[in-house]
C-alpha cells in the first residue's frame, strides 16, 4: 500500500499537468474523429497508411502470432512490455530529460498520438458490438497510462527550469525529485498497461475465434 500511496501523492502533485495532457488527448482524437467523420481525404489516406502499418509490421504482426497460436499469456506480456517501455517511457517520460524542450515533444507526442487514434478508431469502433467494447475499453486504459506517463514526462522536463515547483532551490534536486515522482506515478502506469494488455488481448483471442 505504500507505493500506491506515492503514487496518489505524486499524481495529486501533477494534477495540472495530468489535466493538460488529458485534454491534449480529448482535443486532438475530436479533431481527428471530426475530419474523418467528414471524409476529409487526407485524413482518410493517413488513417489508411497506419492501419497498413499497423497490420503489416512488428511488433504488431507477432503479436497477432502468438494469439492466432493460442499464446494469449504472451501476447499479454509483449503488449505490456512494448507499450510501457515504447509507449510510455521511450516516447513521452524519457523526453523530459530535455530541460523545456521536453515539454514541446511530449505535448507533440500526445497531441499526434490523439489524432492518430482519432481518425483511426471510429473505423475500428464501428466494426461490430465486440470490436466496440474492445477498442473502447483499450483505448481508455492506454491512453489514461499515457497520460500520466506524459504528464511526469513534463514536470522533469520543467523541474530545471522551475525548480520551486518542487519546493527546492537547487535545479539538479528538483530534477532528482521530478524523476522521484515520475518513479513513483509509474506503478499507475504499469497498472494501467497491464490491465490494458489483458483487456485488448483476450478480446482479440476472442474475436478471433468467433470470426
Amino acid at each position: 500500500m505504500g507505493f500506491w500511496s506515492e503514487a496518489l501523492a505524486a499524481a495529486k502533485r501533477m494534477r495540472m499537468l495530468l489535466t493538460l495532457v488529458a485534454l491534449l488527448y480529448v482535443v486532438s482524437y475530436v479533431v481527428g474523429w471530426y475530419l474523418i467523420s467528414i471524409r476529409y481525404p487526407a485524413a482518410i489516406q493517413l488513417a489508411e497508411t497506419v492501419r497498413r502499418s499497423v497490420l503489416t509490421q512488428s511488433p504488431f504482426t507477432t503479436i497477432t502470432t502468438e494469439l492466432r497460436g493460442g499464446n494469449l499469456a504472451q501476447a499479454v506480456l509483449s503488449t505490456f512490455l512494448i507499450n510501457l517501455a515504447v509507449g510510455a517511457f521511450l516516447s513521452t517520460t524519457l523526453l523530459g530529460v530535455v530541460p523545456m524542450l521536453g515539454l514541446f515533444a511530449v505535448m507533440g507526442i500526445t497531441l499526434w498520438r490523439g489524432f492518430v487514434v482519432g481518425i483511426t478508431y471510429p473505423v475500428v469502433l464501428a466494426t461490430s458490438f465486440g470490436a466496440f467494447i474492445v477498442g473502447f475499453g483499450t483505448m481508455l486504459l492506454e491512453l489514461g497510462a499515457y497520460v500520466f506517463s506524459g504528464a511526469a514526462g513534463i514536470n522533469i522536463a520543467l523541474a530545471p527550469i522551475f525548480p520551486g515547483r518542487q519546493g527546492v532551490k537547487s535545479r539538479w534536486v528538483a530534477f532528482k525529485a521530478a524523476w522521484r515522482d515520475a518513479a513513483r506515478i509509474y506503478v499507475i502506469v504499469a497498472i494501467l498497461l497491464a490491465l490494458g494488455a489483458v483487456w485488448e488481448m483476450t478480446g482479440l483471442f476472442l474475436l478471433m475465434r468467433t470470426t
